[in-house]
């Protein structure tokens, strides 16, 4: 299992809490207090091929005080990203102050952070007629994390969860992989067993204005794989939250992505109150409303695994 985050994220151990509700509730579903003994989980950590520039911008654009204050919102992001939900109320809140004294130069700082912060990754990431160290840079990491996993399974089914740009940057890369534009080892490594793809507050209906090869979504390979386990467990889920702006149902884009896409997955994520405005964006790893649907549908693939049947639906999450 792989896990993929978006921006704002500056601790390579971002998923750790989510990891490990994760594993409770698969040990839950699976109703076998060692079940999670078979879960291999990786996270891909794409942020050091961003930070640098980010940092470079907000140093020379607002410096001084400014660069204090962006600094503060990193850290409470990666406190919620790791489990608190006590953050997300500062973080929502500094949401509204519009001028600061010491930062002359600019209103509504929290605001122009979380503008840096997506907008700035998202230009970095694209590939120009000039450059794509940054989109290498990024999927070389995604690549050494499938590395990692492959080590110790390389033929398992492959789950994916990908949260806001993370999400566009998993699709990217098992995308290119299906094209023949990345070379891979192992078929795990090369995206040919990936089965369950879980996109969280994700802009990738955004990307299909970008050209229109991105404009066909990509496919599940166990959605068409020779093992009917594998065909019945393979889904792609997309959870979004009504509030957070930068989340966007997917299958009404096409038919070409009502095919590809299982369910549009409207949850409401993040504390009361602070959930309920687009800070929300930032409350989806940790919330049992997308962790526990998740950890169903692995739990369905393993139970169908031990009992050796062949199933006719799929898992619950679907």
């Amino acid at each position: 299992m792989l896990f993929v985050h978006g921006v704002g994220i500056r601790e390579p151990d971002y998923a750790r809490t989510a990891i490990d509700r994760l594993r409770t509730q698969f040990r839950a579903a699976t109703g076998n207090p060692t079940a999670d003994d078979d879960l291999i989980i990786e996270s891909a950590y794409w942020a050091p091929a961003v930070v640098d520039r980010e940092d470079n911008l907000q140093q020379r654009a607002v410096p001084g005080f400014a660069s204090g204050w962006f600094s503060a919102m990193n850290k409470l992001t990666q406190k919620v990203a790791t489990g608190s939900t006590l953050a997300l109320v500062p973080l929502g809140l500094s949401g509204l102050v519009r001028h600061v004294p010491g930062i002359p130069k600019i209103h509504w700082p929290t605001l122009r952070w979380a503008v840096t912060n997506f907008v700035g990754d998202v230009v970095s990431y694209q590939v120009s007629p000039h450059s794509r160290k940054v989109y290498d840079a990024v999927h070389a990491e995604v690549a050494k994390a499938l590395g990692r996993l492959a080590v110790q399974a390389p033929d398992a089914p492959l789950f994916v969860v990908a949260h806001s740009l993370g999400s566009v940057i998993a699709a990217d890369h098992f995308y290119d992989l299906g094209k023949g534009r990345r070379t891979a080892g192992t078929a795990l490594e090369g995206g040919l067993t990936l089965t369950g793809f879980y996109t969280l507050g994700s802009p990738i209906a955004l990307w299909t204005q970008r050209d229109g090869d991105f404009a066909t979504p990509l496919q599940i390979p166990a959605r068409t794989g020779p093992d009917p386990v594998l065909v019945a467990a393979a889904e792609w889920i997309n959870f979004y939250d009504a509030d957070d702006v930068l989340a966007f149902p997917l299958k009404g884009l096409s038919p070409e992505w009502d095919k590809a896409v299982d369910e549009d997955r409207s949850v409401s994520v993040g504390a009361p109150i602070i959930g309920m405005s687009p800070v929300s964006h930032v409350a989806y790893w940790n919330d049992t409303a997308v962790i526990r649907p998740i950890a169903n549908s692995i739990a369905w693939l393993w139970n169908a695994r031990r009992e050796g049947v062949t199933p006719r639906t799929g898992p619950a999450a679907r």
